[in-house]
């Protein structure tokens, strides 16, 4: 068994708004959310993984992403890399469904207390 095949990995993508402000893609669960996760590809990379998911699941065009920060997030139960992507408004699909939503860094702030990260995020 490849040790891969049960990895996974996480991410989010800060939203560059016209007006200066961001935003970050996140999953919401119940009243909390997640960071979004998907499990490593046995034929793929974890970083081409994450790029999989935002392709098919967020349908965004990941040409219009870029990659600002790799990290590890830990909790008591998984040890999990988190890609940090960016991208501007302009390149955003006008609808990600009710799977994924745009959150303000305000609330991102709950998600991060919930994670031991590994380093510090420059975002």
């Amino acid at each position: 068994m490849d040790v891969l095949s049960n990895k996974k990995v996480a991410g989010t993508i800060m939203l560059n708004l016209n007006d200066g402000s961001k935003k970050f893609l996140v999953k919401p669960v119940g009243e909390t959310m997640e960071f979004v996760t998907t499990k490593v590809s046995e034929d793929m990379t974890a970083l081409a993984s994450m790029l999989q998911l935002f392709k098919e699941e967020v349908q965004l065009d990941v040409t219009s992403i870029n990659l600002v920060e790799l990290t590890n997030a830990h909790t008591e139960v998984e040890n999990l890399p988190l890609f940090v992507f960016e991208m501007n408004e302009d390149s955003v699909v006008p609808s990600i469904g009710d799977t994924y939503v745009w959150e303000k860094p305000s609330e991102l702030k709950t998600l991060l207390a919930s994670y031991e990260i590994e380093g510090v995020p420059m975002f």
